[in-house]
């Protein structure tokens, strides 16, 4: 593992803004060989989607259960995984028949979060641990090595 930095979030607090700064941080060490500028942005919102579906969805918008967002890095990947207790939910379960690898971004708000994950990422993960839903989205990348 080149860098791993890891978030627990409980508590009234905008989680939303702190995994996007956090995550952008990391991004910057990160060469991304199509589109830098829009990749970066791309994981960032696939990630966004799967916190506030877990806010949303998964706790009802109760801040006071934890949120896990762990962000790897090695010198050919970014991992985020994040972990949540709310009720069991595979996402990849979630009906995708629609989804066309050559369709840009949706456009419009609401019910598209999975969706973005699986387009931008190259691996989406799902298992459920110990009453934990983890959901693994891994990134085919290059790190800078000063980073």
């Amino acid at each position: 593992m080149f860098a791993q930095v890891a978030l627990t979030l409980t508590g009234p607090m905008d989680h939303l803004r702190l995994v996007w700064q956090v995550g952008e941080t990391l991004l910057d060490a990160v060469v991304f060989d199509e589109d830098p500028e829009g990749s970066r942005y791309h994981v960032l919102v696939a990630l966004q989607e799967m916190v506030t579906n877990v806010l949303r969805h998964g706790y009802q918008r109760d801040e006071s259960k934890p949120i896990e967002v762990v962000f790897g890095l090695t010198d050919d990947s970014l991992q985020i995984t994040l972990r949540d207790q709310g009720p069991a939910f595979d996402p990849l379960q979630y009906d995708t028949t629609e989804l066309d690898a050559n369709e840009a971004m949706p456009t419009e708000c609401g019910g598209h979060g999975i969706r973005i994950a699986r387009m931008v990422m190259d691996k989406v993960l799902y298992e459920r641990v110990n009453g934990w839903n983890t959901l693994r989205l891994t990134k085919c990348v290059r790190v800078i090595a000063n980073a």
